[in-house]
C-alpha cells in the first residue's frame, strides 16, 4: 500500500466490458475525482502534432470529419503488432505524463475525497504502485460480452483476443480489497459504491 498521498488513490480493476467507467462515475458523485485514461487518449489523438504523425503513418482514412476516429484507428492496429507498437510507443509516455500531472493536481485539492484511476490495463502496464488500494468490478462474462457486442460492435473473436492480452480475472480479483457486483444496474452499483467508499475512507 502506498501511503505517500494526502488522499487515497483507488485503482479500478475488472474484465473488459465490466463497467469500470460506470463505477467511476458513481464514485465521482460521492466526491471522488476520476482520472480517465481513455479520455486522455482521446484528447491526445487530436493534438495537432499527434494527428499529423498518425496521418503521416496511415493516411487520412483514419479521420472522420477532420478528427482522428478511434474506432478506425483501433481496427487498423488491432491485428497488426507493428502498428500497435508504433501507436503505443507514441501515446503511452504522453498518457502517463498527463496522468501524473492530474494526480499531482488532484492530490492537493482539499474538496476531493479520493482519486479514482479508470485506466485500462492498469496492472498490465505496471501502474499498481501509484494505487493505495483496488476495487474489482465483478461482472458475469455473458453480460460483459453482450455489452461489448452492443456498445462497441465487437464479435466473439475480438473479445477473446482482447481478453487473452490481459491478466487473468482471478488475479485482479485476488489483489483487490473491495469488490462491486455490476450485474443488476446502476441503483445497486450506487448502493455498493457508497458503502465501499465510506469503509475505505475510514482507513485514510
Amino acid at each position: 500500500m502506498n501511503q505517500s498521498h494526502k488522499k487515497p488513490v483507488i485503482g479500478l480493476l475488472g474484465g473488459v466490458g465490466s463497467g469500470k467507467s460506470t463505477v467511476a462515475k458513481e464514485l465521482e458523485k460521492f466526491g471522488c475525482a476520476v482520472i480517465n485514461a481513455d479520455q486522455i487518449n482521446h484528447e491526445l489523438l487530436n493534438k495537432k502534432e499527434i494527428k499529423t504523425q498518425l496521418i503521416d503513418w496511415w493516411g487520412v482514412t483514419i479521420l472522420t470529419d477532420g478528427y482522428v476516429d478511434r474506432e478506425k484507428l483501433s481496427e487498423l492496429v488491432f491485428d497488426d503488432q507493428q502498428k500497435l507498437k508504433q501507436l503505443t510507443d507514441l501515446l503511452h509516455p504522453l498518457i502517463i505524463k498527463r496522468q501524473d500531472e492530474l494526480l499531482q493536481e488532484l492530490t492537493n485539492k482539499t474538496d476531493i475525497k479520493a482519486i479514482i484511476l479508470d485506466v485500462p490495463l492498469l496492472l498490465e502496464k505496471k501502474l499498481e504502485s501509484i494505487c493505495d488500494c483496488f476495487i474489482y468490478v465483478d461482472t458475469e462474462e455473458k453480460i460483459r460480452h453482450q455489452r461489448l457486442k452492443n456498445i462497441r460492435g465487437w464479435d466473439e473473436k475480438r473479445i477473446k483476443i482482447v481478453e487473452n492480452m490481459q491478466l487473468a480475472l482471478d488475479i485482479k480479483k485476488e489483489i483487490s480489497e473491495y469488490s462491486i457486483s455490476n450485474n443488476s444496474g446502476i441503483p445497486k452499483i450506487a448502493d455498493q459504491t457508497e458503502k465501499i467508499l465510506t469503509s475505505l475512507l475510514e482507513k485514510y
